[in-house]
């Protein structure tokens, strides 16, 4: 009899620990799906809180895009982020260290760049990985002479000047067969030499131009309608990643 009760109470107890066992490892096992779930609704949520912050390079327009946030170019950039609650990062560069920083991939985007590859220095990425959003701005590539010099009525003429050339059109010109004499970054010295007869043609963007010898007072100096290159459309050039999706579409939606 004694014997027979061990082996029930053996029996009762060997029942109660497997199910204290199951029941503990189901509790394990629910705890454990509701972590994972609760990580599947955290992540978005911290995600569309939280965008990505945008790295944008960029060079000085004198007047027209300054580091001081003036100039129309700011008044339409900050048209085209707004809307987009990630920090944006905007760093002025000089031509070579842009050029550089695309070349890298240390930036995300280029404000303002042609959509060719007109000006374009650095070395080309794959074409799948980059998208134009624009355009900011149409502009053209043109050539000014002196107010009192003759006209240009072919591009071959100008190579019986002394040219100055914006850095960033150096490529081009050349490949069109022109070859300039000087290439500055600055578009106010290469204005002041043509004005000082110092060179007889300058070739740059129209846009930039016309905004600058006004501003310098000095339009009078060259001729009111200049001998023109080639048209452009001014836009950023950004890396399309899946990081950037955000921000792209915010662009793309002005």
């Amino acid at each position: 009899m004694k014997f027979v009760r061990q082996n029930e109470l053996a029996r009762y107890i060997h029942v109660m620990m497997t199910s204290f066992i199951i029941r503990h490892s189901i509790s394990n096992c629910l705890r454990a799906a509701a972590s994972v779930l609760l990580a599947c609704v955290a992540v978005p949520a911290l995600a569309q809180d939280t965008p990505p912050s945008i790295e944008i390079a960029s060079m000085t327009i004198p007047f027209a895009y300054e580091q001081n946030g003036e100039g129309v170019y700011n008044d339409v950039f900050n048209k085209l982020v707004e809307g987009y609650d990630g920090a944006i990062n905007v760093t002025f560069l000089p031509a070579a260290r842009l050029n550089r920083a695309m070349e890298l991939r240390t930036t995300d985007c280029i404000y303002i760049a042609a959509n060719t590859d007109v000006g374009r220095s650095y070395e080309e990425p794959d074409e799948r990985e980059y998208i134009f959003i624009g355009p900011v701005n149409t502009i053209a590539v043109v050539a000014y002479t002196a107010a009192d010099a003759p006209d240009i009525t072919k591009a071959s003429q100008l190579n019986e000047l002394v040219i100055a050339s914006d850095v960033n059109l150096v490529r081009f010109i050349n490949s069109i067969g022109i070859e300039e004499d000087h290439k500055l970054q600055s578009q106010t010295q290469m204005i002041k030499m043509l004005a000082a007869g110092r060179v007889g043609a300058l070739i740059g963007y129209d846009f930039d131009l016309d905004f600058l010898t006004k501003k310098l007072v000095l339009r009078i100096s060259l001729k009111n309608r200049p001998f023109g290159l080639i048209p452009l459309k001014m836009v950023f050039h950004a890396f399309e990643t899946t990081r950037l999706r955000l921000f792209l579409a915010t662009l793309a939606s002005e």
